[in-house]
C-alpha cells in the first residue's frame, strides 16, 4: 500500500500476521513478582547492621555465611533486613568471599 507521500505503508493486518506477539499468561500472580532463579539459594538473615548497611545470611543446609550489602536487597528503595528474615539470593564471589546479590524476602 502506498501512503500519500509515496513511502510504502503496511496495512494493521500485514503488520499483525508478519510479527505476532505473544501475550504472557500469569497463573499466579506472586509468582510474577518473586521468581526465584535456577541459581537462588534460600537463607535466613543472621545481622544486619543499618549504620553500616550490610550484614550476613546463613544459607539453609550449607555451609559458610554469606555477606550481604544493604544494594543487593531487590524492593523499595532504603528496604533493611531484620535478623530471623527468610530470603532469597544469588551467590556470587566478592573479593572477600560469598556475597549475596538479587536478594528477595520471602
Amino acid at each position: 500500500m502506498e501512503g500519500t507521500n509515496g513511502n510504502t505503508m503496511d496495512t494493521a493486518e500485514e503488520t499483525t500476521q508478519a510479527n505476532p506477539v505473544a501475550e504472557p499468561t500469569l497463573t499466579n500472580p506472586v509468582e510474577a513478582t518473586t521468581p526465584l532463579s535456577p541459581a537462588a539459594v534460600i537463607g535466613r538473615v543472621k545481622s544486619f547492621d543499618r549504620g553500616r548497611r550490610f550484614g550476613f545470611i546463613a544459607q539453609e543446609g550449607m555451609g559458610k555465611d554469606v555477606f550481604v550489602h544493604q544494594e543487593a536487597i531487590l524492593g523499595e528503595e532504603g528496604q533493611y533486613l531484620i535478623p530471623g528474615d527468610r530470603v532469597s539470593f544469588e551467590l556470587t564471589e566478592g573479593p572477600k568471599g560469598l556475597r549475596a546479590a538479587s536478594v528477595r524476602k520471602l
